[in-house]
């Protein structure tokens, strides 16, 4: 008689634990999906708290008073814009619509054309395509080493008029892919809408800043030698020492980012130089 109820406290006690067990595993699985959901909303509402932050508008920083100061110093021709990224705004502009030969800055658009005709297909960056290069390593040299033969061939093959045209819906307004004339404004214009990736993918965008960014020390004696403490994406033209000619998209350590174009003739390189240099000092704060 006494076995029995042994027998039943036995099975009494294996379902109490049954029961405990399944009861813990349903409040672990509710305790987990609670912290999983508080996760998800918190980083729902940090995702939201950064894109109110970008959202905003910066303050603004007036970079005129130092292009003017520097430009009264000039006895040459200059022109200058100064385009804030974040507020889309320029900060400084000097004869921005001046227009002056465009040197080796006429592949900045040939490129920029160039890189719109692989993304539709047209043409591969694997396609031979001269002495050598592929078309990729045209349009990255084009930039990269200013290497003219690339340049011209692709500048005639995409249609001189063609590009002209083109460039004038994007309200590049002053320049001629047949007379080679361009100006501050258009080529800021230009590096704006690269940077904000309106015409070219993330992909495209990325090799041709890589192009702008890495370059022997000859296309570097200009705005990135002033720009001592940034990253500096350019791309130059010169003419002898008549036209020198600086094109730049340039990150601060502030972690701003402007396109600063600066044309000059009769100037030369050492004074864009210090025009960076005071220019990274202003904008920097």
């Amino acid at each position: 008689m006494r076995s029995k109820p042994r027998r039943n406290g036995k099975k009494l006690l294996l379902v109490l634990i049954i029961v405990a067990v399944v009861a813990g595993a349903f409040l672990w699985i509710r305790r987990g999906g609670d912290t999983s959901s508080s996760a998800s909303s918190k980083s729902s509402s940090s995702a939201g708290s950064n894109q109110q932050v970008k959202s905003q508008n910066l303050p603004v920083i007036d970079a005129q008073p130092t292009v003017d100061a520097w430009a009264a110093k000039q006895s040459g021709t200059t022109s200058v814009v100064v385009y804030d990224l974040a507020n889309n705004k320029a900060v400084a502009s000097l004869n921005p619509d001046t227009q002056y030969f465009t040197a080796s800055i006429y592949k900045l658009y040939v490129a920029y054309y160039g890189y719109q005709k692989i993304a539709d297909g047209t043409y591969s960056l694997n396609d031979p395509y001269l002495s050598g290069y592929s078309r990729g390593d045209c349009l990255d040299t084009m930039i990269r080493d200013s290497y003219s033969p690339c340049g011209e061939k692709m500048w005639a093959e995409l249609g001189k008029d063609k590009l002209t045209n083109l460039l004038r819906t994007y309200g590049i307004k002053n320049t001629s892919m047949s007379g080679l004339t361009t100006t501050a404004q258009d080529s800021a214009t230009l590096l704006e809408r690269l940077w904000n990736q309106k015409d070219l993918s993330e992909s495209p965008t990325g090799l041709f800043l890589d192009s702008m960014k890495t370059q022997p020390a000859k296309f570097r004696r200009g705005l990135p030698s002033g720009f001592t403490k940034s990253t500096v994406y350019n791309k130059v033209g010169w003419n002898e020492n008549i036209e020198w000619h600086d094109t730049a998209i340039v990150t601060l350590p502030n972690e701003r980012s402007y396109v600063i174009t600066v044309f000059t003739k009769n100037v030369g390189y050492s004074q864009i130089a210090q025009l960076g240099a005071a220019l990274e000092t202003k904008l920097n704060q």
